[in-house]
């Protein structure tokens, strides 16, 4: 796994996914941050499968995908923060709820950076091969030309 290959924006949201991992495993919290645990491991996938697989196609651009994933993970842990929004003032100084307030942080450093790759693709979300489309118009038929009258 090669770190030069990957842009500034891809290696914050790759630094940001690890933290989301660690801080999330350490603070055994639970819950919706199981999501967005998943989901930093998901953007890890996303940075290294064409490094370690070159011939599987991503199903979509990297910039959408990381931005889809930074997405789903702030959001889960934010409505994690919110279901257990009393517990976490009232042990705040806690290692667990530390490590927890850590992971939220990270996943919306994470949704950031993605957006930040996203807009340097030029903006578009794109899901789905581009494979698919050009086999789609491969199978169309020609259109045949007219004879002259």
């Amino acid at each position: 796994m090669d770190l030069s290959k990957l842009d500034q924006n891809e290696k914050l949201a790759l630094y940001a996914a690890i933290v989301v991992v660690l801080a999330g495993l350490l603070s055994a919290w639970g819950g919706l941050l199981y999501l967005s645990i998943l989901a930093a491991l998901a953007a890890a996938v996303v940075l290294f499968l064409p490094q370690l697989s070159p011939n599987t196609a991503l199903p979509g651009s990297r910039g959408t995908l990381l931005a889809a994933l930074g997405i789903i993970a702030v959001v889960a842990a934010a409505i994690e923060l919110l279901i257990w929004f009393g517990y976490t003032l009232e042990t705040l100084a806690t290692f667990r709820t530390l490590m927890f307030l850590l992971a939220l942080v990270a996943s919306a450093v994470m949704a950031w950076a993605g957006w930040r790759a996203l807009q340097g693709e030029g903006g578009r979300w794109q899901l789905g091969t581009r494979q698919a489309t050009g086999a789609a118009a491969a199978a169309a038929p020609a259109p045949s030309p007219s004879a002259p009258e």
